[in-house]
């Protein structure tokens, strides 16, 4: 397997979890037998750890879904509206989505991780 190869299937990983076992890993990758086998069973090892690191942050996660969702509702309630903007504070769903896209948008900042944390958490 190329050094190149070897590299991108690395960077599928996380951070923290590339900083740890990234050398190792790359060794492991380049002296394999079954190069193809064992770069799938990276990209499955990669999806794994990425879910894995989701769950660690259920609150900042449930947080980017609601607001993806309320981006979806408040999209929906636009293209109701007649006039564009100004008929906003006349129609309720509209003004109650647009409300959930700024509560779920804040709720996402105030729960991101840290960049000091996620360096602790990683060492």
């Amino acid at each position: 397997m190329t050094r190149r190869r070897v590299q991108l299937a690395a960077r599928l990983l996380p951070a923290s979890f590339r900083d740890r076992y990234g050398d190792e890993l790359a060794e492991l990758l380049e002296r394999s037998p079954r190069r193809l086998a064992d770069t799938v069973d990276v990209l499955f090892l990669a999806v794994q750890v990425h879910i894995e690191v989701l769950m660690r942050r259920p609150l900042h996660t449930l947080a980017v879904v609601a607001f993806g969702a309320s981006l979806v509702l408040f999209g929906y309630s636009l293209n109701d509206l007649g006039s564009g903007l100004a008929e906003l504070p006349r129609h309720w769903w509209s003004s109650g989505a647009a409300a959930a896209v700024v509560a779920s948008g804040a709720a996402t900042v105030v729960t991101r991780p840290r960049m000091d944390a996620a360096r602790a958490g990683s060492s």
